[in-house]
């Protein structure tokens, strides 16, 4: 990936679902050749170390992604990973140090920065660095303020994205609802007799066309759902952020706790569907991506 300007560090067993979330809206905001996530940006058979250092020298922003797990605490009296010399988290980390880019921490659902006792001595400088919190039940707001910080460090303005930003989640209330069926009525009435009066010179087959386009549901906005899996004790309060326009539905969905960037998102008559994907860390060290598939039903309003 040779325009390589935003780097998303992360261990695994601790913020894979978030890496993931966190790079597809990234990608989304700046084109995906220019953030880097190893899981999609290192080829099969390329050494790690080599490919996460070249990385890191091609990128201005080093994005370090710290939950309660970052420093690798493992059972038992060995020491966390973060101390050895190999551990990827701490290569990328230090590499990113000392070519003095911008570092920028953030903490994920109320992790707290590790004290320079904990870290490495070429890891310390870390802890002085300013960093942002980035939570489940606040993805969209975070995101938003994320954004704003890669565009200052990249020297970019807004125009830059590569698609608009989403609106911010919003509730409809009664009051709200009231309140737009008063301004639409006011519309189509002002605008009726222009539309009559340009009808029969309108191509019929557009005008069918227009108005026989389905409204889009109002489902834009952030909404959450107690889920209880099928396992023991296994009950959670989930978190979805719908945006987008017409029959297309992008987001985030969160499993167990942790977003994951919607693919696949589409809107149809009286109903949704939309995919997720998990990284899941294996006890021997490997990984794999597990596929969610939704599907909701849309009932009345």
């Amino acid at each position: 990936m040779g325009t390589a300007q935003i780097f998303i560090s992360y261990r695994r067993d601790d913020a894979a679902g978030y890496a993931r979330a966190i790079y597809d809206e990234l990608a989304r905001r700046f084109g995906a050749e220019r953030v880097f996530i190893d899981v999609d940006d290192i080829p099969a058979g390329q050494a790690f170390d080599e490919a996460i250092r070249s990385a890191v020298g091609r990128s201005q922003v080093l994005l370090v992604l710290i939950g309660k797990r970052w420093l690798g605490e493992r059972d038992g009296a060995a020491p966390p990973r973060i101390s050895e010399a190999d551990d990827f988290v701490r290569i990328e980390v230090a590499a990113g140090l000392a070519q003095g880019m911008r570092v920028i921490p953030l903490l994920l659902d109320g992790a707290t920065m590790p004290t320079a006792e904990q870290l490495p001595e070429t890891l310390q400088p870390l802890t002085r660095r300013h960093a942002l919190e980035l939570g489940n039940t606040r993805f969209a707001a975070d995101m938003e303020r994320l954004v704003t910080a890669l565009r200052s460090a990249l020297g970019e303005r807004r125009a830059t994205d590569s698609q608009p930003a989403a609106a911010p989640p919003s509730i409809a209330t009664p009051r709200r609802l009231a309140l737009l069926g008063a301004l639409l009525a006011a519309i189509f009435a002002l605008g009726g007799a222009w539309w009559l009066a340009q009808r029969q010179a309108d191509d019929p087959g557009r005008v069918a066309a227009r108005t026989a386009a389905p409204a889009r549901p109002a489902i834009n906005g952030a909404w959450q759902a107690d889920v209880t899996y099928d396992w023991p004790n296994a009950r959670y309060t989930e978190r979805f952020d719908f945006s987008g326009e017409g029959d297309t539905l992008l987001g985030s969905a969160s499993f167990l706790g942790a977003p994951r960037g919607i693919f696949e998102g589409q809107l149809a008559t009286g109903e949704l569907r939309f995919v997720t994907r998990t990284l899941a860390t294996g006890g021997a060290g490997g990984s794999r991506e597990t596929v969610h598939r939704y599907r909701g039903k849309h009932i009345g309003d």
